[in-house]
């Protein structure tokens, strides 16, 4: 395979010159390098397995004791543990995806089905945010009793849970690879979340002051609004085949070379995340197949260097014909 044809997203590699390199096999020499990252994804394959059955249970718990203890921010976090499950569920799947599945009618692989389910989760978690808001803005106005002690317990459950997952991500898993630095990510805004409801328990359970939940339950609600609304927008534009890069910028890094005359049709697609594909005509000055197979390659090497291009496929135009 060429290594400006690659047909799976790109995973920084330390020791790569360009910073960048491909999860498959371009070359012999890349073969322990090719090993490494397939070792990788199967320990990452593992972590995600235990800290997704751990999440999992850890919001049924959460989602059974908000309910009994009434507690909104308890609710909330819950809610925030539930958008864990699914991130979790979906970089399982990428992972099972990427080695398991194979249709010779799906030419880009399943990688879009990431993104699709991106995109439902997104929409579940902002309607679920709506309902905590529109819960807490009717419980300010008519204030209810709080189990505080069985807030704080399961609230602390659910913080040790969150940190053993994001320590055994931190030590053990391929944070290189975006897949994985997104559920990490994941995982530390829900370990802030379970401290906010926690630090909430203990003011409420000494003042009495039982709308300071509800005042946590909207304040997370809105963080969480605002990260789903930033996913459902990156989605969006992955499923509308939007430039992930600045096509002008594009255009400009390829007409500074002198043979090169005109870029014509130039699309830039994203698959999935750091998966990009561009495909373009190029009129060039050149005279021989040779020439532009140079042209050719400079190209490709730039575009992956600076924009993360990973598969490019370009016709030339003669410029005299």
């Amino acid at each position: 395979m060429h290594s400006f044809l690659s047909h799976q997203p790109l995973l920084a590699n330390k020791h790569s010159c360009h910073h960048h390199e491909h999860h498959h096999e371009h070359t012999h020499e890349h073969h322990h390098e090719h090993h490494h990252h397939a070792d990788a994804r199967s320990m990452d394959k593992k972590i995600l397995k235990i800290s997704l059955t751990m999440t999992f249970l850890m919001m049924l718990v959460q989602f059974i004791y908000s309910i009994l203890s009434n507690s909104l921010a308890l609710l909330s976090d819950t809610l925030h543990m539930f958008s864990d499950v699914f991130a979790l569920g979906l970089s399982f799947l990428a992972i099972i995806a990427t080695q398991k599945f194979q249709d010779e009618q799906k030419t880009f692989g399943y990688f879009r089905l990431e993104v699709l389910v991106a995109f439902i989760n997104a929409l579940t978690i902002i309607l679920s945010a709506l309902f905590i808001i529109y819960e807490g803005v009717y419980k300010l106005f008519n204030p209810e009793n709080i189990d505080v002690k069985a807030m704080i317990i399961v609230a602390i459950m659910g913080f040790f849970v969150n940190a053993i997952n994001a320590f055994m991500m931190f030590k053990g898993a391929n944070l290189d690879n975006v897949n994985m630095k997104s559920a990490f990510l994941h995982m530390m805004s829900d370990l802030l979340g379970s401290l906010v409801v926690i630090i909430g328990g203990v003011i409420v359970y000494f003042t009495k002051i039982y709308y300071i939940d509800t005042i946590l339950a909207l304040i997370l609600s809105f963080l969480l609004l605002r990260w789903a609304i930033k996913l459902l927008k990156q989605s969006v534009n992955i499923l509308l085949e939007s430039s992930p890069v600045d096509v002008k910028s594009i255009k400009e890094l390829i007409l500074s070379h002198e043979q090169v005359q005109d870029v014509i049709d130039l699309h830039i697609i994203e698959i999935t995340n750091k998966m990009f594909v561009a495909t373009l005509h190029i009129k060039v000055n050149i005279t021989s197949i040779a020439e532009f197979n140079e042209l050719y390659k400079e190209l490709s090497k730039e575009l992956l260097e600076k924009f993360n291009i990973g598969h490019i496929t370009m016709q030339p135009i003669l410029a005299n014909s």
